[in-house]
């Protein structure tokens, strides 16, 4: 076991846990990805239909998993001002700095079109995901860091509730607006995460991290964050017009609620994973103890991320039964996802901690 510290300024145990909790659910995403012939994927006006029923089961398997790739991305501004907060202090040269955000940008692209973005369709059009998204996101930031924390954080909230005026008045079919803003196919690559809106929640990550370096944080700082948060759903998806990105509530039902809008993100979508996501954050926060596996798959999150999704196709692609099972297999490939590559994550934090200074500090 690891205790949580309330203002650790390092690494804190509370965010690796977090972390470690949503890789677990974007297992259980992508098993069903791999085996589920009912799977929802409409989670956008454009895949959506209003004469459409929404399984109750289905839509939750699917719901639960959201919460993934808004945490992956929040924290992933946090660790990185964590990280560049400790190298200043160690007086380390701007210049390496930028080089190593920039390394570590371009990597993450590099990987999601090489080795991820084939994956998920077993050939063209490749898809480029979440990495692509904090790949980009990152490298604006070599820029964006100078900015007052403060100013970033209103740039990254900017993001969010803007981003649905600016997309109303461009032409969704340009390959600029694509790659950008709203997502889709350009060339031999599908985008479905346009790095604009995802940069909103690497921006405020940033600054709530820039933050716990320099003050720190406390469980209630977490837990008003979350209240703010999810009162702006609330509104939100309760007007029931703007910030829901044209996927809208047909009636009152608890379902209809919670059927927001990921691609692209809505303001009403990133509020409600946010006011999760904090919430979390301060219960973690609160612990006097945290689960060991849950910190260790958060500090090899990337290592996972690229050998989880390859583990669940290829084998559902080999037994003959991709995307044509139901939920049952979709729950044992998940546990059985994660009894393989806990032990290899295992022991690629024991290879990356011997060699702290070598190109596996990227990955």
């Amino acid at each position: 076991m690891e205790r949580a510290s309330e203002r650790e300024p390092a690494r804190v145990a509370a965010i690796d846990f977090v972390r470690g909790l949503v890789m677990v659910l974007m297992t259980l995403d992508h098993a069903s990805s791999a085996f589920n012939g009912g799977r929802l994927m409409v989670d956008s006006a454009a895949m959506f239909r209003a004469d459409m029923v929404l399984d109750p089961l289905q839509f939750v398997v699917r719901w639960v998993t959201h919460l993934c790739a808004p945490t992956f991305v929040l924290l992933a501004g946090v660790s990185l001002a964590l990280s560049v907060a400790r190298r200043q202090r160690d007086r380390m040269a701007a210049w390496r700095i930028d080089r190593d955000i920039l390394i570590r940008g371009t990597l993450l692209v590099g990987l999601d079109a090489a080795w991820m973005g084939w994956m998920w369709r077993f050939g063209p059009p490749i898809q480029l995901g979440v990495l692509y998204a904090i790949g980009v996101s990152m490298i604006g930031l070599i820029v964006v860091r100078r900015l007052p924390p403060a100013v970033v954080a209103v740039l990254g909230i900017l993001i969010m509730t803007a981003g649905e005026a600016v997309t109303s008045q461009l032409d969704p079919a340009s390959p600029l607006v694509a790659a950008t803003l709203t997502g889709g196919r350009i060339g031999a690559a599908y985008i479905l995460y346009p790095f604009l809106p995802w940069t909103g929640f690497l921006l405020i990550g940033w600054a709530l991290g820039t933050r716990l370096a320099r003050s720190g944080m406390r469980a209630r700082d977490w837990l008003a964050l979350a209240a703010i948060a999810a009162v702006t759903f609330a509104v939100v998806r309760g007007v029931n017009g703007y910030g829901n990105a044209h996927l809208l509530r047909r009636d009152g039902a608890w379902i209809e609620w919670l059927h927001v809008s990921k691609y692209p993100p809505s303001l009403s979508y990133a509020a409600l994973e946010l006011a999760i996501a904090f919430a979390l954050l301060a219960l973690a926060w609160r612990a006097t103890r945290l689960w060991r596996p849950l910190i260790l798959l958060g500090q090899t999150a990337l290592f996972y991320y690229l050998l989880h999704a390859h583990l669940l196709h290829v084998t559902a692609a080999v037994l003959g039964v991709h995307r044509a099972l139901g939920l049952g297999a979709v729950g044992l490939a998940w546990l059985a996802a994660l009894v393989v590559l806990y032990p290899a994550c295992r022991w690629y934090l024991g290879v990356k901690r011997r060699h702290p200074t070598s190109v596996l500090r990227f990955v």
